[in-house]
């Protein structure tokens, strides 16, 4: 029997409504924002002639909201929500973005909190998700909605790239939201060894505003096209 070729796409969630432009972490009722249910539109629209066979989200409403936006155009397939595709837990939620610049928008190092996570936790966790995605859909193609650095995590991972903050925090690769990740796994078995092919896609990169040398980089939480 052939080694099965499973295809995990990665999404990170639309732009957010986020009128005091805070880091909203796990914070409720953070939801799309008009230019990210666009962005969303767009998202499910390059994926509506794919085969889905299951969509995930994190609990978050903007993933949740992206996710259900991208299942849309897929009859029958509905959202199912798990804590391994979660935003990072982190007691830095609810600081300005403007302060969090002048921090790199580090979360990590060192913790804000007990009971925050690491990087090397974030990974894990996104790791048990993709081993069980491999696990129950050999052959397929599932879909995640996640949020950015998740999303990174699993860039760097796959691209052999120390998992570092300067690593985690390049503006040239870090995925814009309603991006997409394309992992596509060949055989079965720890997604830590299986050959891996990646590639992304950005279906809203022609709307994106210039936001030039100064600007916060992308993966800040604000939202530049409603400012």
């Amino acid at each position: 029997m052939s080694d099965p070729i499973t295809t995990i796409l990665l999404i990170r969630h639309a732009d957010v409504h986020n009128p005091h432009d805070v880091v909203y972490g796990r914070l409720p009722r953070f939801g799309l924002s008009t230019v990210g249910h666009e962005e969303a539109a767009r998202t499910a629209a390059t994926l509506a002639g794919e085969p889905l066979t299951a969509i995930y989200s994190s609990p978050q409403l903007r993933a949740r909201q992206t996710a259900a936006t991208v299942a849309a155009p897929h009859p029958g397939l509905a959202v199912q929500v798990t804590q391994r595709l979660a935003e990072v837990r982190t007691g830095w939620q609810g600081t300005t973005n403007e302060a969090m610049a002048r921090r790199w928008f580090n979360f990590y190092d060192p913790l804000h909190s007990p009971g925050d996570e690491s990087l090397d936790d974030l990974l894990a966790r996104l790791l048990r998700w993709i081993s069980a995605m491999l696990k129950h859909y050999p052959g397929r193609t599932v879909v995640g909605v996640s949020h950015g650095d998740p999303v990174m995590v699993a860039r760097l991972l796959y691209t052999d790239t120390p998992l570092t903050l300067a690593a985690l925090r390049d503006k040239d690769h870090y995925p814009p939201k309603g991006s997409i990740t394309r992992l596509v796994f060949t055989g079965r078995g720890d997604p830590r060894r299986l050959p891996v092919a990646i590639s992304y896609t950005d279906p809203s990169a022609a709307t994106r505003p210039y936001l030039g040398e100064d600007a916060a980089a992308p993966w800040a939480a604000r939202s530049y096209a409603e400012e």
